[in-house]
């Protein structure tokens, strides 16, 4: 996927919160960026540059799919997420952490 599609994916998050009680991740670190819902706004409003914060949030992602499968819309958050990882290594957007 190219970065329109990811956004685009994104943008069909109702942010119901359903995913972020199966990412153990968030489960651990109850912070918003380190839970799907987090990581998929972030996707949403990426404007070229992400905060320390935001890289890491994205980056902790296990890839555990647990999100997916209570995602209501049927998102495949995962794969996203996953996405949006290759495009910001491949774009070396991980050298403009603020």
């Amino acid at each position: 996927m190219n970065l329109a599609e990811l956004k685009a994916e994104a943008s069909k998050c109702q942010f119901c919160g359903f995913c972020e009680f199966a990412c153990p991740t968030y489960r651990s670190i109850r912070m918003m960026h380190f839970g799907p819902r987090g990581r998929v706004n972030l996707i949403r409003n990426f404007d070229g540059e992400l905060s320390e914060a935001a890289y890491t949030g994205i980056m902790t992602c296990l890839g555990c799919r647990n999100c997916d499968i209570q995602c209501p819309a049927g998102i495949k958050i995962a794969e996203i997420i996953h996405e949006f990882k290759a495009y910001i290594i491949n774009e070396k957007i991980y050298k403009n952490k603020k």
